[in-house]
């Protein structure tokens, strides 16, 4: 899909698929990935591109879509970024492998991400309409340094995954590693 000559297109099959607060998720997480790509040198029509398509399956089954592309997986609040990536590139709405890759790994990140893959997932954090303990603080370290805004954010999300006595995907797992290895012992 080309993300510049097609967004009214592209905006109208988000809004097919994500209802309320979810589709204007989708739009704020578009802008802030745009915003995030200029300040870090990423490619922004991508950035866009997956930010407003990230959660294009959020509101639909996803063990059904996991079952249906053979997609494993540990905990169900996780899957939507990679069937939203199996589905899109399935449909053909999405052919660039950097872009269903920040779609895939925007909800636990992974070890060693691209700078495309690190704007989408904090893009998805710190988006306007969020508002939880710890956003400002991550908004503002997101614009200063990007790799201590991941580490800053899977610790968040991890103490956040722990307090509910949830599961916690092995790739934030292995993700969270990755980025506390490149602060030893700092406090972020």
């Amino acid at each position: 899909m080309d993300y510049t000559g097609n967004r009214d297109a592209i905006v109208k099959k988000v809004a097919g698929n994500l209802k309320g607060e979810k589709f204007e998720h989708a739009l704020g997480v578009e802008k802030t990935a745009v915003s995030l790509a200029h300040r870090y040198g990423a490619d922004v029509d991508k950035a866009g591109l997956a930010g407003l398509l990230h959660d294009y399956t959020k509101q639909k089954d996803n063990i059904a879509l996991a079952e249906r592309y053979h997609i494993p997986y540990i905990t169900e609040k996780t899957l939507h970024g990679h069937t939203a990536a199996a589905v899109l590139k399935e449909k053909g709405y999405v052919t660039d492998e950097e872009v269903l890759s920040a779609i895939r790994w925007h909800t636990t990140g992974r070890e060693g991400m691209t700078m495309l893959e690190k704007v989408v997932y904090l893009a998805d954090y710190i988006e306007p309409n969020r508002d939880f303990d710890g956003v400002e603080k991550l908004r503002d370290l997101a614009y200063q340094n990007i790799d201590k805004a991941v580490l800053y954010a899977l610790q968040m999300s991890i103490e956040h995954i722990i307090e509910n006595k949830s599961l916690i995907d092995t790739d934030s797992v292995g993700a969270y590693n990755y980025y506390r290895n490149l602060f030893p012992g700092e406090e972020i």
